[in-house]
């Protein structure tokens, strides 16, 4: 896979990450496997290599579909809000690359809770890991003014375990937006290059991950 592929694999994830945040607002529920793909992403935040923080990038299929539908311009209700959630991560994420304080809050709190991994059981998927994800989400892009208005069934949102989970998939995104960034990634290309970035999106083949 090569760094072109590589850099739209991590931007795959954060649409990724949006959808799975849309399905629990909608239904409660979404693909385990791709969120535990996701949330082992983000304790992997002093990493910069792809492979080490994202080994299993054939779950993020979705995602992968989302981004061509949108470099694509096909417009379906069913994308509007995930694709919203995707477009906001991309602007918090930029938020955070200018504001080293609250990167290094953000980086100490999740090796403080890397250190603490090993006490909850069923991985990065656990609920009340997701909680501690949640709150650590919070307390560092949650100050920004930015905010992203979730939309999906009332009873669902109005559920704290769901509410958790959707804040750590954001946070999610944002790593994976993070690290989009630092494989070269930039939004400009979206819009003025998308034959090629559709390109390079086509030349991913799943089953060679």
């Amino acid at each position: 896979m090569n760094s072109q592929q590589q850099q739209a694999l991590a931007l795959a994830a954060v649409f990724e990450a949006a959808t799975l945040a849309d399905q629990i607002a909608s239904s409660g529920d979404c693909d385990h496997a791709a969120m535990e793909a996701l949330l082992d992403g983000v304790m992997t935040m002093q990493a910069t290599d792809f492979d080490t923080i994202y080994p299993r990038p054939a779950l993020f299929r979705n995602g992968l579909r989302l981004l061509r539908q949108s470099l694509n311009r096909e417009q379906t209700r069913q994308a509007a809000r995930p694709l919203s959630y995707s477009l906001a991560l991309l602007h918090l994420s930029s938020k955070l690359r200018k504001n080293s304080d609250v990167i290094s809050i953000l980086r100490h709190r999740l090796i403080a809770l890397e250190g603490q991994r090993q006490h909850f059981q069923g991985g990065t998927t656990n609920v009340t890991f997701c909680h501690r994800l949640a709150g650590i989400y919070l307390d560092t892009l949650g100050t920004f003014r930015f905010r992203i208005r979730v939309q999906g069934e009332p009873a669902r949102l109005q559920d704290e375990d769901n509410a958790a989970r959707i804040r750590a998939l954001f946070l999610a995104g944002v790593r994976a937006a993070f690290l989009w960034h630092q494989l070269g990634g930039r939004r400009w290309r979206l819009l003025f290059q998308r034959k090629q970035q559709l390109e390079i999106l086509e030349s991913i083949k799943f089953s060679e991950l």
